[in-house]
């Protein structure tokens, strides 16, 4: 490889990186009562989350949420405010899954599909796509924390299963 080639690379993944440091957007769930029961509200291939492992974090309150998105600023280029639209805890809650601590960019965390969420039994179900990198994919060598936050419709359920497409349990809350 050219060190041409090798700078330009380094460069791309660099500006991959700035980019999606902070990404954000909505997604909709499935509609009940004429209103999503889950909807993505911010998106970040950095999270700020070391450990390996996956985790979901059930946020009940403004004050926890608030607490929660420093603690995601901290590790964020510049750490500016994440804007989220206003959630009425009365109604609503906020779920944030992390996918862990990955070697690489190119990892991230997406709603599976129409059905990706069951609230009809407790726990709740709620299946995303767990996305990696292709295996001949260039990808920039920095370490990431995929995660999502989302929205959800308060139910009759006191924890969650995050599942993946296949149906494996990949975490929960407690």
């Amino acid at each position: 490889m050219t060190v041409t080639r090798f700078a330009m690379m380094t460069v791309l993944g660099v500006l991959a990186l700035l980019a999606s440091a902070c990404q954000s957007w909505a997604e909709r769930g499935p509609q009940q009562g004429g209103k999503p029961a889950a909807e993505v509200i911010y998106t970040s291939q950095h999270c700020d989350h070391s450990q390996t492992a996956p985790s979901a974090t059930w946020i009940d309150t403004a004050r926890e949420l608030e607490t929660r998105l420093r603690q995601i600023r901290t590790g964020m280029l510049g750490g500016k405010p994440i804007d989220l639209p206003v959630l009425d805890f009365q109604h609503e809650i906020a779920l944030l899954v992390e996918m862990g601590q990955r070697p690489t960019l190119g990892y991230r965390l997406e709603m599976a599909g129409a059905n990706e969420l069951r609230i009809s039994q407790d726990p709740a179900r709620l299946t995303l796509d767990w996305l990696h990198p292709p295996a001949d994919a260039l990808v920039a060598q920095a370490i990431s924390s995929p995660c999502l936050l989302i929205r959800l419709e308060r139910g009759n359920y006191t924890s969650i299963q995050i599942l993946d497409r296949q149906g494996v349990v990949k975490t929960s809350t407690h």
